[in-house]
This record gives C-alpha cells, structure tokens and sequence, in this order.
C-alpha cells in the first residue's frame, strides 16, 4: 500500500531550504509515491499526485520538481483549476512554485463563464496574459473538450487574452458554424467575459421594406465614464433619406437619466426631403425619504415618421411629470400631463392637457375600534379633452365600520363627495353646461353578510350570501357634467357593493337600491376546487340617467356572476359575465379553458360584449382564441394559435400564429386584424445559449396620407462577446503582440 506524504514533509525534505511560499501561502502537497534526489533537492511524485497553493489546485498522473530552476513538470491528465473557476487541461503541464506561469502542451481550457478554449500548445503569466497557439475558441455551453460540437467557432493561428485590457484577440481566423466553415477574417478584437461595458461597434442590423429599401445599421457605442454612456445609430434609407438615433444614460446615487433623440432628414407627405425630429428622455429621482419623482418628455416634430421609420409604433406621445409619495397611512400625488396624437390630424383630434393634477388621500382609524376613516382630496386642471376645457377642486370623506353578530356581519359606510366644476368650452353637441357647477352627493349604505359552512352531497362547503341598501343623495348632474372618469366601467363582482360603483366623480346616480349577492366554494375529490357567484342591484328610487344602455326598461341591473372549476391536473375553467335580468339575454362574458395533454398544454378564451353599460361605448364584440404547446425533452418546443373575429355575427379569420422553437427561440407567423401579415425567427442559442438570430418579415396593408403599404424583412444575428469592435482593439492589432 502507498503511504501519501503531506505538505510539511514535502516542504522541510524535499525542497530542503527552499521557501515554497507564494503570496505566503504554503504549497500543499500529496502523492502516493515519492523520489527525492538528496544532492539537488529535486523530487519525482508519482500516482494521483495534488498540489494546492492559495485556492488553485493542480493535479496528476505524475510530477517532477526541480530545485535548482524551481519549476514544476507534470504529466498525465493534467488538470489545473484557478480561484476564479478557470479549468487547464493538458498532457503536460510546466509551472512554476507561486503557479503564476504556465506552459502546456494539447491545452483545453474552459474559462469561468463557460467559454471553451482548445490549443496546441498555450503558456499563460497569470495577471499578465495567456497565449494559445493553433486555438478553437467558442463561448457555446457545449461539452467541448470531449468533442461535443458548438453552434460555432473559431478556428485561429493565435488567440491571446489580456488580463489587463480584458480583452481577447485573434488571429487568422476562421469561423465554423455547426463544424462549417462561413467566413474568414485577419484580426477579430472583443471583450472578455469579464467586461461590463466598452466602447465599440455594437452588433449591425439591417432590413429590405418595399417602402424604404435596404437599410442598414450599425450603432456605435461609447462609454463616457463609469455614470454615463451614450450610443449612435445611424440609419441609410435607400429610397427615403437618413436618420439618426442617439441614446444617452447618466445615472447618479438617487437619479437616473435615459433619453433617446431621432433626427433625420427623409420623405415625408410635406416633401421630398424634410428635417424631422422626436425626444423621448425619461428621468426618475428619489427625493427626500420617500418621493418618487418621475419626468418625461416624449415629443415627435412630424406626426408620422416616427411610425413610418421602425423608431416607435404608437399613436399617441405622452409628456409629463410626476411625483409621488406613499406612507402607510397616506398617498399623494402631483402630476401634469400633455398627449400629442400621432394620428392624421383631423378637426378631431384628442390631445388633452392635465395640467396639474393634486391628489392625496388618508386612510386612518375611526372614533371606535374597528373604525375606519378615508380622506380624499383632488383638483386638476384639464384641457383639449375631446373638446372640453375644465377644472374641478373635489373632496371625499367616508367612514365605515363592520359590527360582528352571533349570526353574520352587520357593517355600514358612509361617505359625502362635493365637487366644484368650471367648464371654459365643449363641443358643440354636448349637453353640459358652461359656466360654474356645484356637486354634492351624501350616500350612506348599510349590509349585512352571513358566511355559512354546510355540507351538500357529502362535501364541505361555504356560502355567503350578501345584501346592501344604499342611498345617495344630491342633484343628477350626469347631463350638466362631462363624464371624463366613468367611460370604460364594467359592472361586475368586485364594484356590485360600492357606494358609487361607477368611481370618480364625473358620474354619480342619485337614488336608492338594493345590492344582493352569493358567492359559494366547494372543493370536490374529482372536480377539485368550485366556486361561483352571482348578485344584482335593484333600483328603489330615482329616475335611471341618460347616457346609460343596459334596461333601460327595468329597475333592476343585469345579473353579475362568475364560476370557477379547477380539477387536479386536467383542466381549469373560469367564467365570468353579465346577463339581462329580465330575459337572462348573455351581455357580457368572459371564459377561459385551459388544460393539458401530457406534454401539451391549450387553452381556449372567448370573449363577447352584446351590449355595453354607457350607450356611447363601442358594442357587438366577439372574440375566440384557441391556442396549443407542447415541449420535447431534447430542448426543441411547438406551438400554435387562431384567433376569429365573431363581431356582429360573422366569423371572420383575424390572425393566425405558428411558432417553432429550440431553447428559448421561437419561429412564428401571424396574419393580424386588416391583413396585416408578420413572420417572426427569434433563436438564442437554445441550450448553448452562445447565439441570436432573428428574421421578422412584415406586411402590413394599412396606408393612410403619409403611411405607406409595406413589405419588409429584419435580419439581425448575434455572436456571444462578438458585439462590440472597438478602434483602439483595431489599432492593437498591429502592435509587437
């Protein structure tokens, strides 16, 4: 049996006076077998020999030392691993006591983020450089060094890393791709592993448009200094002009700055060649302990370039500032706001002003326990709203308190919301008033709840049913008063109960009504969890608004109901809607089935509105989407979708979705409401995660004065460490290294 002898031993005998300190840090040592030769002090080690100093740990077949050069030979599977990770493997291996020089024969090497090295021979001066001669280089996360092929590589006469610049550098190389050659180049310079950030070239793009031409881009990136960058993108249109993106960052202890800038010189409705220009500069601070300040400027000089040109799809710029603060207790807010419409200018056009708007509110503990206290205050200023220019100063104070009985919840709430109105203009069709208006409108509501817990057909469950009176008093202001806060309301289980269930203060019905509800939850061994619930109001008095849709014939509201079935491991169905009350006519729902089958999961959603609460709103809208995925152990993933338009009783094929991925990349193509057509290739890599391409084709029939009909195609492909190419990494090439 081998007796393995240790570091001191090792030391005191066989480096007899020599200090084999480094960093003073002493080598450890083991082998199973050793040979010290007494008149030079040098030793041969032999059968799984191990030598550890400060963190970095080599081992070996066999090792032999010596003295006089103080280096350090070992041979047979040759594994040396670094502090930070970095793995050396190699037949032999020369190094010194301190390990801060090395010199292998049939290296490979895989650094600390994954990236792969193979090289005939390589030496490396640790905090220096290391030098790789006839090198395969990939930063794929692939097994490499047992012949495992990357998505690509590179094939060079050299490859040097630089500790001191982080960078690394070839020469002579050649580019494979899934082991096929692509592409030659006599330098190629990029950033280690290490960087997180450089000045350089960033990765180039392009795209063909029917519209605009080839079109190519190259942004060019630059860093300031450790707080600040900035980034160019020039765009070459081949039939329209160019353009200009300039992005630039700053970022101090408690603020941040991001602000983008378009220029250009292109083809507009106006003209041939026409000076264009849009800002969207975002900054956002931490004033104090607890306020959250926000500004942005988002401004465009011409209202479709910024659409025509790929910079930015929206219909609408919003500019504004906001300020923020919230405590346990109390919210505020102060905000202004200016929306600039990038749709054709018509006499129609909504680009409203608020300017400012204060808002704060406080929630606190009433005179009794289980008291609760809420204070609200508001005044704005708002102009160009769809023709209407106004102001309103408005409070709210509400109280309420829950009592517990021997059966059931009894609970009130309170509240009284004034309003003071000045109306400066509105269109001319409206029926609001000009002039000076005073609201108030006192409500009080009182409930009662009674949780049950039974059991139906041998299963647990919970009910609890719920009712509410309500009264709120005051003037009908609803034909005096533009509704700028109430247009989007739904009715449904969530604002059944609320004393003024339309929110804001633009829309407040005077009257009585009663509100009834009863929810219910089950659980089920075969159809797992069930609940439901159903509620409606009942109008006792008043006379119903103008303005409204929904029975305007009946005193009651539609009924509100939602139900739920989530059995283990099959499907989940969710519903929810609106019917009519008086003849249970569908006016509103909402489901959703979702499901699995094995490996596969869809899903179907419908979604329906036959007719909405405000008569102005948009109605008869139908919508079914089916939808499919399935993943596969080997990493690739499929899916599909169809979405049909059933509006007004038609069935129209509104978009159509397939997609096919590897890892985390997809391919897709849609065909979308109007025609428009998209294709979509998105691969990074999959598991290598080392690459990503992406190819988007789109053609989209919607032209109006100055959008045209268009074909295009995106192509942008990304190498891992490969986006960036810097003028100084150039000039390096030509250097005595």
């Amino acid at each position: 049996m081998f007796i393995k002898i240790f570091s001191f031993l090792f030391i005191v005998i066989s480096m007899m006076s020599v200090s084999a300190n480094a960093d003073d840090a002493p080598i450890a040592f083991e082998a199973d077998k050793v040979q010290v030769n007494q008149e030079d002090g040098s030793m041969y080690a032999t059968g799984n020999v191990v030598l550890k100093q400060a963190g970095k740990v080599l081992r070996a077949d066999e090792v032999t030392y010596n003295k006089p050069n103080d280096r350090a030979v070992a041979r047979g599977n040759v594994i040396l691993t670094l502090p930070d990770g970095t793995r050396h493997k190699a037949t032999i291996m020369e190094v010194d006591t301190e390990f801060t020089h090395i010199v292998a024969e049939t290296l490979s090497t895989k650094f600390a983020d994954g990236t792969s090295m193979k090289s005939k021979n390589g030496e490396q001066t640790v905090g220096d450089k290391a030098v790789f001669k006839s090198a395969r280089f990939t930063p794929c996360k692939c097994d490499f060094e047992n012949g495992e092929t990357p998505i690509w590589d590179l094939r060079t006469t050299s490859t040097v890393r630089s500790e001191k610049t982080q960078t690394i550098s070839h020469n002579n190389v050649r580019m494979h791709v899934l082991n096929i050659p692509v592409g030659y180049f006599p330098y190629l310079a990029h950033p280690d592993w290490t960087v997180r950030r450089r000045s350089g070239f960033l990765t180039p793009s392009f795209f063909i448009s029917s519209d605009l031409g080839f079109t190519p881009s190259i942004p060019y990136y630059q860093v300031i200094d450790d707080t600040r960058d900035i980034e160019f993108t020039p765009y070459k249109y081949q039939y329209r002009g160019t353009a200009i993106k300039t992005r630039y960052r700053q970022k101090w202890d408690n603020s941040d700055l991001n602000a983008s800038i378009y220029t250009g010189s292109v083809e507009t409705y106006k003209k041939n060649r026409e000076s264009v220009g849009a800002i969207d500069a975002i900054f956002t601070s931490t004033l104090g302990n607890d306020w959250n300040l926000k500004a942005r400027l988002n401004r465009a000089s011409q209202d479709t370039f910024m659409r025509r040109y790929n910079f930015d799809d929206a219909t609408s710029l919003k500019s504004e500032i906001v300020a923020e603060r919230l405590k346990s207790d109390r919210y505020y807010l102060v905000e202004a706001n200016d929306i600039q419409t990038l749709k054709t200018k018509t006499a129609l056009a909504n680009e409203p002003s608020l300017l400012p708007n204060v808002y704060f509110e406080e929630v606190q503990a009433g005179f009794r326990e289980g008291q609760t206290m809420r204070t609200e205050i508001q005044a704005f200023q708002l102009d160009n709203d769809q023709g209407y220019d106004m102001s309103r100063w408005s409070g709210t104070a509400q109280i309420t308190e829950d009592f517990p009985l021997t059966y059931g919840i009894a609970s009130y709430d309170a509240n009284i919301i004034g309003s003071y109105y000045n109306l400066h203009s509105k269109p001319t069709t409206a029926t609001t008033t000009i002039g000076n208006i005073t609201t108030v409108n006192p409500s009080v509501a009182v409930g009662y709840r009674l949780p049950l817990a039974t059991s139906i057909l041998n299963r647990f469950v919970v009910i609890e049913p719920q009712a509410k009176l309500v009264h709120v008093a005051g003037e009908d202001n609803t034909k005096k008063i533009p509704n700028r806060d109430a247009g989007d309301y739904r009715i449904d289980e969530a604002n059944l109960f609320l004393l003024n269930r339309y929110q804001g203060k633009d829309y407040i019905l005077p009257g009585s009504r009663m509100d009834f509800g009863l929810s219910a939850i089950t659980q089920d061994a075969v159809l797992g969890e069930m609940s439901g619930f159903a509620g409606l109001s009942r109008r006792l008095s008043s006379k119903r608004a103008s303005g409204l849709s929904t029975n305007s014939d009946d005193i009651y509201s539609d009924y509100v109901a939602s139900a739920s079935i989530d059995p283990p491991g099959a499907y989940k169905l969710t519903w929810s809607g609106r019917l009519s009350s008086h003849d249970f006519t569908l006016n509103e729902s909402k489901t959703t089935v979702a499901g699995n089958f094995g490996a596969t999961n869809w899903s179907l959603d419908h979604n329906q509105l036959t007719k909405a609460y405000f008569a102005s709103s948009t109605d008869d809208r139908e919508e079914l989407k089916a939808g499919a995925s399935r993943s596969f152990d080997n990493g690739w993933n499929i899916s599909a979708s169809q979405i049909w338009d059933l509006s007004y009783g038609k069935t129209k094929q509104e978009k159509t979705s397939a997609s096919l991925g590897y890892g985390a990349g997809t391919f897709s193509v849609s065909k979308t409401r109007g025609g428009e057509k998209n294709a979509t290739l998105i691969w990074n890599g999959g598991v290598q995660d080392c690459i990503t391409v992406t190819v988007n084709y789109k053609h989209d029939p919607t032209k109006d004065r100055d959008i045209k009909t268009v074909d295009e195609l995106n192509f942008t492909i990304s190498f891992k460490h490969l986006g960036a190419l810097s003028q100084s990494q150039i000039a390096n090439a030509t250097s005595s290294e």
